[in-house]
């Protein structure tokens, strides 16, 4: 599974003299990928209703419609380039919702990727040397109390810095877990975890 380099910032591809770089990552068999466009959103949305009609909660999916839109709106102003998410299939096999999404992340003029990285990430960064790249990577606990959804949220951020003259560009790559915040469920949301830093592993720049 791949994404291809988006072409709506062209004003910004202008200013920094190149387009961003394409890339590739794997998912487990059953994941789906929408890229962050009309495309996209018309069959994220459909396979949102397909879900809530199979669970026999057609209740849920206005509801869902809605968070996926206010998902997507959200990624088409943050530099969103594709949302990865387990078809019924994979899902089943978790018993929590998992998803990943991808954008580029593009540092301010005179600020160094990692650096802006570390002031944003409001949390500590750890540095990884892979044998085809650097990643820096943290993870952000919330409780449901802090979430709009009242759900336990576990996130686990991942940027790769772009090969090339450009020292500010990036791609960010975000898995978010939901669960329940029990000790009956923690062992399976560690091997969510588990299961996105493989997943991450996979990543290269085309």
């Amino acid at each position: 599974m791949s994404a291809d380099n988006p072409r709506a910032g062209s004003l910004r591809d202008e200013l920094t003299g190149q387009a961003p770089r394409g890339f590739r990552i794997a998912f487990p068999p059953g994941w789906r990928h929408y890229p962050v466009d009309e495309r996209g959103r018309a069959a994220l949305l459909r396979d949102v209703a397909e879900r809530a009609r199979l669970a026999g909660r057609p209740d849920l999916d206005a509801a869902l419609r809605r968070k996926v839109r206010e998902q997507l709106d959200g990624l088409q102003r943050g530099r969103g380039v594709a949302m990865y998410v387990p078809g019924p299939e994979a899902a089943s096999e978790t018993g929590m919702p998992m998803s990943m999404v991808a954008s580029r992340w593009l540092a301010p003029a005179g600020s160094a990727l990692e650096a802006d990285v570390r002031a944003r990430a409001g949390t500590e960064v750890v540095r990884i040397d892979l044998p085809h790249g650097t990643v820096l990577r943290w993870m952000v606990e919330r409780d449901g109390a802090s979430t709009r959804e009242g759900v336990h949220t576990r996130t686990v951020s991942y940027v790769y810095p772009e090969p090339g003259d450009d020292p500010r560009r990036g791609i960010l790559l975000t898995a978010g877990i939901l669960h329940l915040g029990t000790p009956e469920t923690d062992s399976v949301t560690s091997a969510l975890v588990e299961l996105a830093d493989a997943i991450v592993e996979t990543f290269r720049w085309s």
